[in-house]
């Protein structure tokens, strides 16, 4: 079975966590809404929402893939996590898929050098551009690089989301 782990913290972009959330399982794949702030985190415009699991009884290696949406200061709290970090590092060298999206390309990712030598695109604000020093960033809207997706923010919250259901063989029913 398929499944993928959604990441979500406390000043996270709504629409670029819940958008893959809904699409994944209209796809019917397995997804569960990862919480590293407790089981209500609030996004970055004050919506609460219900996590499925928090970090403290999810099992990372039960999963074909990690989500990881942006939003500010969600990206640095989703950061902060040493077991987060160790989760994205290892499903990058077992080619589970990683797909990530507006600041966490830079804040998640590159920062924690996970990302050194990928193609990837992220939120163009100066400060995340300036954390890409060992990636090659396209500034296209969404990237992809084997079993890497990084996305540009929350207009491409769709385009990135149907981009890895197609990674993972699965089409959304609308």
């Amino acid at each position: 079975m398929i499944k993928v782990a959604v990441l979500f913290a406390d000043g996270t972009e709504e629409i670029e966590a819940l958008t893959p959330v809904d699409l994944l399982r209209r796809a019917g794949v397995f997804c569960d809404l990862v919480s590293v702030s407790g089981a209500f985190p609030v996004g970055s415009h004050n919506i609460a929402v219900k996590a499925d699991l928090t970090l403290e009884n999810v099992n990372f290696s039960d999963y074909s893939g990690i989500v990881i949406p942006g939003g500010m200061p969600g990206a640095t709290n989703i950061s902060k996590s040493e077991k987060v970090i160790k989760a994205i590092e290892n499903a990058l060298k077992q080619g589970k898929i990683v797909a990530s999206i507006c600041a966490s390309p830079a804040v998640v990712l590159a920062q924690n050098g996970l990302i050194n030598g990928r193609k990837v695109t992220c939120y163009p604000a100066q400060t995340f551009l300036n954390m890409l020093k060992d990636c090659d960033y396209t500034g296209k809207d969404v990237e992809v690089d084997d079993n890497l997706i990084t996305a540009n923010g929350p207009k491409s919250a769709m385009s990135f989301s149907l981009e890895l259901c197609k990674k993972l063989g699965a089409t959304p029913k609308f």
